[in-house]
């Protein structure tokens, strides 16, 4: 019989129960006090927090039922008799609190998930912003590296395998292009901290902002192959002679920089040292200015252009449009130009070199001294010079 007969039989009235046959906020009859007459206030029901078990206990489903299949009750256990309600034995097992398929789907997320994280991590590792090369074009162009590194490099990038313009240009970079006039520089050192390390190094810079100053040194390098002066005149003439006078203090229309390597002879003799093309071309230029004298500018196909300036005369059969190979002739060593009739300067012939670049407006000058250097001993010995 059930408790709700039994108290009725008894006498006894059953407890009010809520509005909504559940638990709520309001239980038993509804009140209304006499001020809120007739107003009909909204009832809420309170949210069930769900209680979390990691394992939970039922019978007849679980991992144990479903290893080791369901319990069956032994013959003659009273109540737990295999036939009450004409069920099976019970079985006792541990359920996980979520099913298999869902366990399925989240694994399959997480799979996803961690898919995605690795391409957008390979991704930003490939276009990952790195360190920017950020330096005054000024500097750049003063071009102060030390002039013996660039044959060592040159020779390192060969034995292992690494590009020498990219070498050269992280070389330059990690030292900020050397902006101090005097370039002092351990070289016993170069090989291990930049060679050993190079691609450590190149990782960590902005290929974008980088790739310009690879292109320079790589145009310049592939295109210079030849000294001014011929070799058997070059070797054998100690009159002639070149140093770093990048920046010197020109009078003439005014005070204006020396952006270029004056090679002299000490001589002091017009027409008697020859000059010859450094690098293949077209002749973009040839003929008489006031402030150059005699002067013949060189175009490469990289859009480099190489000039040389105060020769005492062009060499017979130069032409502007002509294309040219290295080593050729162009004239001979004078002191033409320069705004004084040409007799008051020093017999030498200035070298210009103007690479086409994108991280400079207009025209852009650079040193020629330590290529000059470079050149001057490509075929000898590592170290250029014996200095």
């Amino acid at each position: 019989m059930r408790s709700r007969e039994i108290k009725r039989r008894l006498g006894i009235k059953p407890r009010g129960r809520s509005h909504r046959g559940g638990s709520g906020l309001f239980y038993g009859k509804k009140r209304t006090s006499p001020m809120f007459a007739g107003l009909e206030l909204p009832r809420f029901r309170l949210p069930r927090l769900p209680r979390f078990r990691f394992f939970r206990v039922k019978k007849g489903k679980g991992l144990g039922s479903f290893l080791f299949g369901p319990r069956r009750s032994r013959p003659g256990s009273g109540s737990r008799s295999s036939g009450s309600r004409g069920r099976r034995g019970r079985g006792f097992g541990v359920r996980f609190p979520i099913s298999l398929r869902r366990i399925k789907e989240r694994l399959f997320r997480l799979s996803v998930f961690i898919v995605i994280a690795l391409i957008v991590f390979g991704v930003w590792q490939l276009l990952r912003p790195g360190i920017r090369v950020r330096v005054s074009p000024d500097t750049v162009a003063a071009f102060r590296v030390p002039h013996r590194a660039i044959g060592m490099l040159e020779t390192y990038a060969t034995r292992h395998n690494i590009s020498f313009p990219y070498l050269f240009a992280v070389f330059n970079a990690e030292n900020d292009f050397f902006p101090e006039k005097s370039a002092i520089y351990d070289l016993s050192v170069l090989e291990q901290l930049y060679v050993v390390d190079f691609y450590r190094i190149m990782r960590r810079y902005n290929a974008r902002s980088l790739a310009p100053y690879v292109a320079m040194f790589e145009n310049l390098f592939s295109e210079i192959s030849s000294f001014p002066i011929p070799p058997g005149w070059y070797e054998d003439e100690p009159s002639i002679m070149f140093g770093d006078s990048w920046g010197v203090e020109h009078n003439f229309q005014g005070n204006r920089m020396h952006m270029g390597t004056a090679i002299v002879d000490r001589e002091n003799i017009r027409g008697r040292v020859p000059i010859v093309s450094m690098t293949g071309g077209q002749v973009q230029e040839a003929g008489w200015n006031n402030q150059l004298g005699y002067f013949v500018g060189i175009t490469t196909e990289n859009g480099t252009y190489y000039l040389y300036a105060h020769l005492d005369s062009l060499a017979q059969g130069l032409s502007q449009g002509q294309n040219i190979a290295p080593g050729h002739s162009l004239g001979y060593m004078g002191n033409s130009g320069g705004g004084r009739g040409g007799r008051s300067i020093p017999v030498h012939v200035h070298i210009g070199i103007s690479p086409k670049v994108d991280f400079a407006r207009g025209q852009f000058w650079i040193n020629p001294y330590p290529l000059l250097r470079y050149i001057e001993g490509r075929g000898d010995a590592v170290f250029l010079g014996n200095e």
